[in-house]
């Protein structure tokens, strides 16, 4: 299977994340064993490429993709380090993949695809590094394959599977939240026991809302000013995870592995009466949106019925509680006999 694609860079492998400090690097906290094993201060982790690292002391200093040192910032954790889209061209923070990172208190070792500056990453003195996968094989997302090697030569690295062929957010949290055990944080500390309460009863009330309301039928796309794109809810661990809890979402049939590219002569090809729209700094805002006249057109669009799609937050019980709670608050308001 291909990685997912970003419709917004022609469907190129590179253009999924694409977006748009100071070296204040802070050790994680005192880290723990992820293994059984006895001997002082031995470490090891199991990624889901069956990889296993074995250090002999536990990792203080992790270089993480963005949205997965968001995640480990929210389980309590403190990177030194991330590269992934981060920031937007002027400079502020980038959107939602960013999450609870404090941008000034980390060292980007690189904004865009093939950016990865590994003078920067060496520097940074990293005892392991963290990215997220949408294959079971390598590469790690945002390391460039030419470079891959060397990389691997400065600290080991760990993958986390976040492909919706292959698992659902929820599975994807559970992997994180190991790894952040794993590497020191505390299982009653930030991110863990209440906010994965939070989660859960968003879980639940999502299943009832739609339940309540059987009509809603949602569509997730991206727009760009060449189509409107519309993901296949079986490829985002995401909708699949939304879609498991009873969510109607629509299923394209064309071509494209993550994506059916629809023209915007066509953008009523789908019929849903809910819109989630890609909320990442590459696609098209609501307000670009507005300027194709089919788009206008739409039930959903006509009636407001739209909803921030955070495609790729950050996989934390903190972030997808968030997420979750945004979606049922519109749901809930939303009219499921709408035509669509």
């Amino acid at each position: 299977m291909t990685a997912l694609l970003d419709p917004v860079d022609e469907l190129t492998r590179r253009g999924l994340l694409t977006g748009a400090g100071a070296l204040g690097a802070l050790a994680l906290l005192p880290a723990r064993r992820a293994s059984s094993a006895e001997d002082a201060g031995s470490w090891e982790f199991t990624d889901d490429r069956g990889v296993t690292v074995s250090l002999a002391q536990p990792p203080q200093r992790v270089v993480a993709f963005v949205a997965a040192a968001a995640a480990l910032w929210d389980f309590g954790l403190r990177p030194v380090g991330i590269f992934g889209p981060s920031r937007r061209e002027d400079g502020s923070a980038g959107d939602h993949q960013v999450g609870n990172l404090d941008l000034d208190a980390v060292t980007s070792v690189g904004n865009t695809f093939d950016e990865f500056n590994i003078e920067r990453y060496a520097a940074l003195r990293p005892d392991l590094l963290v990215s997220v996968m949408y294959t079971p094989e390598p590469p790690l997302w945002y390391i460039p394959e030419q470079a891959a090697a060397e990389i691997e030569r400065v600290a080991p690295t760990i993958g986390i599977e976040i492909s919706g062929t292959i698992t659902t957010v929820d599975k994807t949290i559970e992997r994180f939240a190991e790894l952040a055990l794993a590497l020191g944080a505390g299982p009653d500390g930030p991110g863990f026991t209440d906010d994965k309460a939070r989660f859960e009863a968003a879980s639940q009330d999502l299943t009832a809302i739609a339940q309540e309301k059987p009509g809603l039928r949602v569509i997730a796309v991206s727009g760009s000013t060449d189509a409107l794109y519309v993901a296949k809810p079986g490829e985002a661990n995401d909708l699949r995870y939304f879609a498991e809890l009873g969510l109607d979402i629509v299923a394209p049939s064309g071509e494209g592995d993550f994506w059916e590219a629809v023209s915007w002569e066509q953008v009523n090809r789908y019929p849903a009466n809910v819109i989630l729209n890609d909320a990442r700094a590459q696609a098209l805002t609501l307000e670009q949106l507005a300027d194709f006249p089919t788009w206008n057109r739409l039930p959903a669009v006509r009636a407001g019925q739209i909803i921030p799609w955070r495609f790729e937050a950050p996989y934390s019980y903190t972030s997808f509680a968030a997420v979750l709670e945004e979606i049922n608050a519109s749901l809930t308001r939303f009219d499921a006999g709408l035509a669509s």
